[in-house]
């Protein structure tokens, strides 16, 4: 009977499992066990009453304990069907259970059947020799049903909450343990978001700090090039005020040789009014001298040639120059536009900047955010797991958010790998190109060294000729001689200087072809860097609409987690509200079935 009272509460909860199965509850071996298991709660506790045990005949205990075997097989073999056909594997250990349970209440039936018929056969001699008056069998069973209600209630209720218990305790260590995976996953990931943004900030600076370099060297080598122009330009207009003061000469000696005919012409008159007075030696002196004289105009004349010459290539020379100054001019203003342009991409890659701050700023929020959220979801998991009632289904819709949530975890981790790959190779692909543009340029740069320093030691050439021109000057200056002597000097000084003409209009001419050809270099140089940074502001504001996007997606799977979470919440409030329905109904038919139970032994 003991082992009985201990087994109740292990039925009870049987019956309540077979009862959450789908149609348990609503089948006739549910309701019958229901009730027997409650016959059994209110009779064993009378067995244990001697009194009880006297006043109850044989016949009627065993008929009762043998209808009560055959219900305990019926039951088994309709659960063990119900539970093969519905519950499948899942109630397979249950139905063992009730199986082992009903087994050992057999058991304890038959050690009750013999020990009740060796007590029924000592005690009819008694019943028949002092004869129970009316009224009095029913008063010792009648007396301890209050208490054995109260004690089978309790024990149902102790073995419930110790079920509950220990469901409530599984379920906490699983949602720790999954808390924790949560919490170290994310951690990793702030860490990987972490060096990411390090990787990114140590990339901008590096092409901050190689676009600022390039930007100096470009600006030296401008200031360069215009104080090499400044300094050709004061060159040229030295070598101008040069042939001015030698045209000057050259008018000086003009005059002189002018005036020297001038006194030629006026001995001609007196030697010729000479000759109509002198004889014929004199006539051939004068003949002599007219000689000289014509020589004197032919030189005069190649003289005079010579110079229209000079003023032509002079004029040449000076047109020269305009077109080289117009030229300059028009460098200057592409030059202009060019660093204008320079200043508008500054401003676009600093807003670029501005606009990457303000992302990593957005992502940090939403970092704060996501704890926040996580936090209140680990404060509703616990004020969850304050609530007692837990069943099956929850168990497993929770199993299967699990999963779903490991796998949307897998894929969100997949993406974002594949994305931090994606990012490290488009960024090491900018590195590779920065070097190589830093290559090129430093080449640029050593060539157009070369070229300077080419053009410094032809600068040094001409002012070597310039020189030489001077001391010309000065020795056509300073010499005295006779005439021929220094009509001769002054043929060979205009012919070198002719030469030399030629050879510095030829050197200015190929140097005007190398600056044309490295202003040239140059704008393709600009040009191809303009086209570099229209690539890497695509490649910015392709970054930016995927960190966007990113941002959005992770908005709206923060958005469809509080959804479901509020949608779990919600079915598990209806669960517990039907749940505690179902208890109440429960409560209600055990009452009125103890009640009717009691009606019934009253009126037996």
């Amino acid at each position: 009977v003991a082992q009985l009272v201990k087994n109740l509460p292990a039925m009870q909860e049987t019956w309540v499992l077979f009862m959450d199965l789908p149609g348990g509850s609503d089948s006739k071996e549910s309701k019958g066990m229901a009730t027997h298991s409650n016959i059994l709660a209110w009779r064993i506790p009378w067995m244990e009453e001697p009194g009880g045990l006297q006043s109850m005949g044989s016949q009627r205990l065993c008929s009762q304990m043998e209808q009560l075997e055959r219900e305990n097989q019926q039951l088994k073999a309709g659960a063990a069907r119900a539970g093969a056909a519905q519950a499948g594997s899942l109630v397979d250990g249950e139905l063992l259970r009730l199986q082992a349970e009903n087994t050992a209440l057999q058991k304890n039936v038959a050690a009750l059947q013999e020990r009740y018929g060796k007590e029924a056969g000592r005690s009819p001699a008694a019943c028949e020799g002092e004869g129970d008056p009316p009224g009095v069998s029913t008063s010792p069973i009648m007396a301890p049903m209050p208490l054995a209600e109260v004690e089978l209630k309790w024990e149902m209720e102790k073995e419930e909450k110790r079920l509950l218990w220990e469901q409530l305790q599984g379920l906490e260590t699983l949602k720790q343990a999954e808390t924790s995976r949560l919490q170290e996953e994310l951690a990793k990931l702030s860490e990987k978001l972490k060096k990411k943004q390090e990787s990114f900030c140590r990339l901008q600076t590096e092409k901050e700090t190689l676009f600022n370099d390039s930007r100096n060297k470009i600006e030296e080598l401008q200031q360069r090039k215009e104080a090499d122009l400044k300094a050709q330009l004061a060159r040229t207009q030295k070598l101008q005020q040069e042939l001015e003061a030698a045209n000057q000469s050259l008018a000086e000696l003009r005059d002189q040789r002018q005036g020297e005919r001038l006194e030629h012409a006026a001995a001609l008159r007196a030697l010729q009014d000479q000759v109509s007075l002198q004889s014929a030696d004199a006539q051939e002196q004068v003949e002599g001298l007219l000689t000289e004289n014509n020589a004197l105009r032919t030189s005069l004349a190649a003289l005079e040639q010579i110079q229209t010459a000079k003023t032509q290539e002079l004029n040449m020379l000076r047109e020269q120059t305009a077109g080289l100054t117009a030229e300059l001019q028009q460098w200057q203003t592409q030059y202009e536009d060019l660093m204008g342009q320079k200043d508008d991409l500054n401003c676009q890659l600093q807003e670029s900047s501005r606009a990457n701050s303000r992302l990593l700023e957005q992502l940090q929020e939403l970092g704060q955010e996501k704890e926040q959220l996580i936090q209140e979801l680990q404060e509703a998991r616990k004020s969850a797991e304050k609530r007692k009632a837990m069943l099956d289904e929850l168990a497993m819709e929770t199993l299967q958010e699990k999963s779903q949530h490991k796998e949307e975890l897998g894929a969100v981790r997949l993406r974002h790998e594949k994305e931090v790959l994606g990012v490290r190779a488009r960024y090491e692909r900018e590195l590779r190109e920065l070097h190589e543009d830093k290559k090129r340029q430093e080449e640029e740069l050593r060539g157009q060294i070369r070229e300077e320093k080419a053009r410094t030691r032809e600068l040094e050439t001409l002012q070597q000729t310039v020189e030489e021109l001077q001391a010309q000057v000065h020795s056509m200056d300073g010499a005295k001689g006779w005439f021929e002597r220094r009509l001769k000097e002054a043929e060979e000084s205009l012919q070198q200087q002719q030469q030399e003409q030629e050879e510095a209009l030829r050197q200015c001419r190929e140097q005007h072809a190398s600056e044309l050809k490295s202003k040239e270099e140059e704008l393709q140089g600009v040009q191809e860097q303009l086209r570099q940074a229209q690539e890497e502001r695509d490649c910015h504001l392709k970054t930016i609409n995927s960190l966007k996007q990113e941002v959005k997606d992770t908005v709206d799977g923060q958005r469809i987690l509080e959804k479901k979470g509020s949608a779990a919440l919600k079915d598990l409030k209806r669960q517990l509200h039907l749940e505690r329905k179902r208890a109440d109904k429960l409560q209600e038919r055990l009452q009125d079935i103890l009640t009717n139970s009691k009606s019934r032994s009253g009126v037996g």
